[in-house]
């Protein structure tokens, strides 16, 4: 029989909306105060509810439901919170703000547990092979929306199949969570179970961990801590918001100031392990969306050329890197071209080098099996 929060529950306007949509193929939900319901679709665009509107009262009550007394204090104070919700076989990261609108959730929906490498196209033994290293630092770039939390996932997972180490989790909010199977694994909220960043990541070295993911590098003091975790013998996963390797490594060097640039270069150099940077595009029968990605690996010449600070010169490095594993996000887009996994007019604003672009298309078209690039 159904208690009374159950019931409240069950009433509310957000929840049965919610309750309605996650089973469909929708990757986020946008409610706001008097405006309609907005979902983005499998193929990511957004579709509009004209009949589905929400009051204050709507909104407001459902945030009472899921959120505890502290951060719904933290929002009044903030104007703006992540949290995270779990629903049926669902969760949900969430960003509750306030705009001229008022009250506004943006809710991205994630499977409960993380999904494997293969789901994801990302089983390449070169990756498999970096996920297996004692240290270094993976990062998974490109801006909001492009499945960096779900690739980030997949490798912490792949590592608590294969490997028996410590794995140790910083995020805000939780997103996926781990079932240990090999590994011990502490997934750690920021806010809930930490103070802050700065403190989650200085008291990282003594929980004895082997691998940390670190949800985001968000700024100097964030960005420091995870390098000096690399260097104290750590692997380290985690993302930031840029959209290539060259200027992932320009991002983590110029945040520091001048007079420490040169050694920060030295010392990402030897640290970086590698940098995948991944966007999502439609797939051409509208089934979902699918991954094209940069894969750039720190080999001994692109370390050089990160302490030499040349970096413009390692978009080439990695464009005739093909063989250890590294490719273009050209590269990338023609082979899922040349599949007919998604529209050639779709990766074509994309595209860097239009005239290769197309020889790299025919050339992963005249492979009968389609093989599988080494990266």
């Amino acid at each position: 029989m159904w208690d009374s929060t159950a019931q409240v529950i069950w009433e509310n306007k957000v929840y049965k909306v919610l309750s309605s949509v996650v089973n469909y193929k929708v990757s986020d939900i946008h409610i706001r105060e008097k405006l309609p319901l907005y979902v983005r679709t499998a193929v990511g665009d957004l579709k509009s509810f004209p009949d589905i509107k929400f009051n204050y009262e709507d909104v407001w009550n459902f945030l009472k439901i899921i959120l505890p007394k502290d951060k719904l204090e933290l929002l009044l104070k903030w104007k703006e919170i992540d949290a995270a919700y779990q629903m049926d076989r669902y969760r949900f990261r969430i960003n509750v703000f306030l705009s001229q609108e008022g009250i506004s959730l943006a809710m991205r929906k994630l499977a409960s547990y993380p999904y494997a490498l293969e789901d994801i196209q990302l089983d390449y033994p070169m990756v498999k092979k970096l996920l297996l290293k004692n240290s270094g630092l993976i990062l998974v770039t490109w801006p909001t929306g492009s499945g960096k939390s779900t690739t980030l996932s997949a490798m912490v997972d792949f590592i608590n199949e294969v490997r028996k180490v410590h794995i140790l989790t910083l995020e805000d909010p939780i997103e996926y969570l781990y079932k240990p199977k090999k590994s011990l694994i502490t997934q750690r909220q920021i806010g809930k179970h930490s103070e802050n960043w700065q403190d989650a990541l200085k008291y990282a070295m003594r929980q004895d961990p082997d691998v940390i993911m670190v949800g985001e590098m968000r700024d100097l003091e964030s960005i420091s801590s995870v390098l000096t975790l690399v260097e104290t013998g750590h692997l380290v996963l985690s993302t930031l918001h840029t959209i290539d390797a060259v200027q992932t490594i320009s991002r983590i060097i110029d945040v520091f100031p001048p007079h420490q640039q040169n050694q920060v270069a030295v010392q990402l150099s030897m640290s970086l392990t590698a940098v995948i940077s991944q966007k999502l595009f439609p797939k051409k029968d509208e089934t979902g969306r699918v991954a094209a990605r940069e894969i750039m690996i720190n080999n001994r010449a692109i370390a050089n050329l990160i302490r030499e600070k040349k970096l413009h010169q390692i978009f080439s490095m990695i464009e005739m890197g093909q063989w250890e594993g590294m490719n273009t996000m050209d590269q990338s887009l023609a082979y899922l071209v040349a599949r007919g996994e998604i529209d050639i007019n779709v990766a074509l604003p994309h595209v860097r080098d239009m005239e290769t672009f197309k020889l790299l298309i025919d050339h992963y078209k005249n492979w009968k099996q389609y093989f599988r690039p080494a990266w």
